[in-house]
């Protein structure tokens, strides 16, 4: 049974909602919470669960034909071919500190394509939004990449980019960081004109990590290169993500990083 468009839009605006009501109470205990570690020794806190269980919830009552993933509860499947994929608190180590580099997200697979996206950065209060084809929004503002030339532009990567992608990318200027593992912020930054690219190859992302920033970035005129295949799936791990101008260079070394990624 396919979703309607009502649907998308009123399962996405329901999300937006309760990531809004709970900010204060994330506020309250931002920089300011206990934690536990998972068994992959990744942070999780109460509020990590609280937000999840909540979306989780309210989907399940008001929508429940729309099936539902979450990092840290068990799957739910809907009778529609679509499925919210949340991650309640995207960047948590971030939270627990006290730095900004945390969000709230959400992604809505319909028929294997990312149709919906949400990014809260709930500490700044943006709402960061995409429908497919609808284009990207922050506050209800339309968002853009911004493609300008490469020199002295910054990318995002993870900790292995970083250190073995340097020498391909130094002779264009492009600066690598190396950000507190906050996919979100990642995303949000490349999608407004921040940054140029987001590199995501060696990284132990899964999709509640990836989904949102995506489809984000898409619709601000950004462009995916996939390192699983040649075209990009929503369950794609592997990929780079970039203005045109960045993902040009990509694609022209792409052999070479297929073989340092692949050592």
């Amino acid at each position: 049974m396919p979703l309607s468009n009502d649907k998308i839009h009123g399962s996405m605006k329901l999300i937006i909602d309760t990531f809004r009501e709970l900010q204060p109470e994330l506020m309250k205990s931002f920089g300011n919470i206990e934690h536990i570690s998972k068994n992959n020794n990744s942070p999780v806190t109460e509020l990590d669960i609280k937000v999840e269980k909540l979306i989780k919830q309210r989907l399940a009552e008001k929508y429940p034909e729309i099936g539902f993933h979450g990092e840290e509860t068990e799957d739910t499947p809907g009778t529609a071919d679509a499925t919210w994929i949340i991650d309640p608190i995207d960047g948590t180590l971030s939270f627990i500190h006290g730095l900004h580099y945390c969000t709230n997200m959400a992604g809505l697979i319909v028929d294997d394509e990312i149709v919906a996206s949400v990014i809260y950065q709930f500490s700044a209060n943006n709402m960061y939004t995409a429908i497919k084809g609808e284009g990207a929004f922050k506050n209800k503002q339309r968002i853009y990449v911004k493609n300008t030339e490469i020199n002295n532009s910054i990318a995002f990567s993870d900790r292995f980019i970083y250190k073995n992608l340097f020498e391909i990318l130094s002779p264009y200027k492009i600066m690598l960081c190396t950000p507190l593992e906050c996919s979100g912020y990642d995303f949000t930054r490349l999608a407004e004109g921040n940054i140029q690219g987001v590199a995501k190859l060696k990284s132990k992302a899964q999709i509640h990590d990836t989904v949102p920033g995506v489809l984000l970035v898409k619709e601000a005129g950004g462009e995916i290169v996939s390192f699983e295949g040649e075209i990009y799936k929503y369950d794609t791990l592997k990929f780079v993500a970039g203005s045109p101008n960045f993902i040009n260079i990509i694609k022209e070394h792409k052999d070479e990083i297929i073989q340092i990624t692949n050592q």
